[in-house]
């Protein structure tokens, strides 16, 4: 099992596979089992930074009026990034294969 700290990933740009940007590591969803927390999908976009802050909803409709295109950012699967070099993660699938981040109902 392979451990990255996650302040070395979140806010690193991620390539696709023609090597252009596509976006930055915004947000980390894991699921903890046992004692352990594996990684289940990396956000990456503007709307997954408005996410972290809780800004969803507003956020979403303010990036769509801006024209900075879905407003929606990309769910990246776990096993769809290439973290062997941390500062520079790579898609292991083409940008057309994910989609928007699901929308985590809010912890009371």
């Amino acid at each position: 099992m392979s451990e990255i700290a996650l302040q070395h990933l979140i806010g690193s740009k991620v390539f696709g596979p023609d090597g252009k940007p596509i976006g930055r590591i915004e947000e980390v969803v894991a699921d903890r089992v046992g004692e352990d927390l594996l990684v289940r999908e990396y956000h990456i976009g503007a709307f997954a930074l408005l996410e972290r802050f809780s800004a969803g909803e507003i956020g979403r409709s303010l990036l769509r009026f801006l024209g900075t295109g879905r407003g929606d950012g990309l769910a990246v699967p776990w096993d769809k990034l290439d973290l062997t070099s941390p500062e520079t993660p790579k898609l292991l699938c083409s940008v057309d294969a994910l989609r928007p981040p699901e929308r985590e109902a809010p912890n009371p």
